[in-house]
């Protein structure tokens, strides 16, 4: 995880809302995906709402796991289940 906060971080008002990232690699789609879904599992955040569910969500989409990715996706094949 890519982030500059810390314990006690108060995330102001004005900020950009991307306050972390997760970065992951695999040698191929699917160890990348499963690497992913372990972060995305062990990630801690208390105090804010975040993604982390949604993302959680995508990559356990049959279609996402595939690579049958496109630019309406999320809603035909996320929003929609």
């Amino acid at each position: 995880t890519d982030s500059h906060l810390y314990s006690g971080y108060e995330v102001p008002p004005y900020y950009d809302s991307l306050v972390a990232k997760l970065i992951v690699w695999g040698r191929d789609r699917m160890e990348a995906i499963k690497r992913a879904e372990r972060a995305a599992s062990e990630i801690i955040i208390e105090g804010i709402k975040t993604t982390i569910p949604f993302h959680r969500r995508i990559l356990a989409n049959a279609f996402f796991r595939q690579g049958e990715v496109y630019t309406n996706f999320i809603s035909r094949r996320v929003l929609a289940e």
